[in-house]
């Protein structure tokens, strides 16, 4: 499993800055899995290589979810496909926890820049796009502090290589990793609190 982790700061379409999910990654001879269809129903496709990344978010509502392996910037993913999982992932059992999906993206993307390919190498998941599963109406609604995986996979056993993929455009920060125990949560609360009231005594 061969992925770059990057985290960068992006300004939320609602005016606030919140913290956007932004990774590299390689499916060439990773493990590999059977592809859903829809969240109730596979495909025949049974063995395409995958990546799972975990997350969490600070802040439940809509969020955004993009992947590309595109060659015009640099990537070798040969057709994408996304997913995510909420709770566990199980690469053996792929429509349990499932709770989003998407195929083919056309059109510009919000996270990355440029826009996803006419074609096969590009993927989103977002309310309003009427290829994700269960239609435009879904999207991808998360709850803070519960935790996800995102899936990224090929559309047949041969898909596989280079990809960049975010999370992101809601109004909590995206976190890449497992979510922390409550003890050390509410430690890091206690922290930002006392960097507060020190900057207020300063100022």
């Amino acid at each position: 499993m061969k992925r770059i982790l990057v985290l960068s700061l992006a300004l939320c379409s609602v005016g606030a800055f919140a913290q956007t999910a932004f990774w590299n990654g390689d499916t060439t001879g990773d493990p590999t899995m059977a592809r859903p269809l829809s969240l109730t129903t596979m495909s025949g496709t049974t063995a395409t290589p995958y990546e799972a990344t975990p997350f969490w978010v600070t802040v439940s509502g809509e969020y955004v979810f993009e992947g590309d392996g595109q060659a015009a910037n640099g990537l070798t993913h040969t057709d994408t496909f996304i997913l995510v999982y909420s709770g566990a992932f199980n690469p053996a059992t792929p429509l349990v926890n499932l709770i989003a999906g998407d195929d083919d993206f056309t059109g510009a993307f919000t996270l990355l820049s440029g826009n996803g390919d006419a074609g096969f190498r590009s993927s989103r998941i977002a309310l309003g796009d009427s290829s994700n599963f269960g239609g435009a109406g879904t999207g991808l609604n998360l709850t803070a502090n519960n935790q996800y995986y995102a899936v990224m996979l090929g559309f047949a056993n041969a898909d596989f290589g280079t990809y960049r993929a975010a999370i992101g455009g809601g109004q909590g920060n995206v976190n890449l990793g497992v979510v922390p125990e409550p003890a050390t949560m509410a430690a890091l609360g206690l922290g930002v609190a006392a960097l507060l009231r020190r900057r207020r005594k300063s100022a």
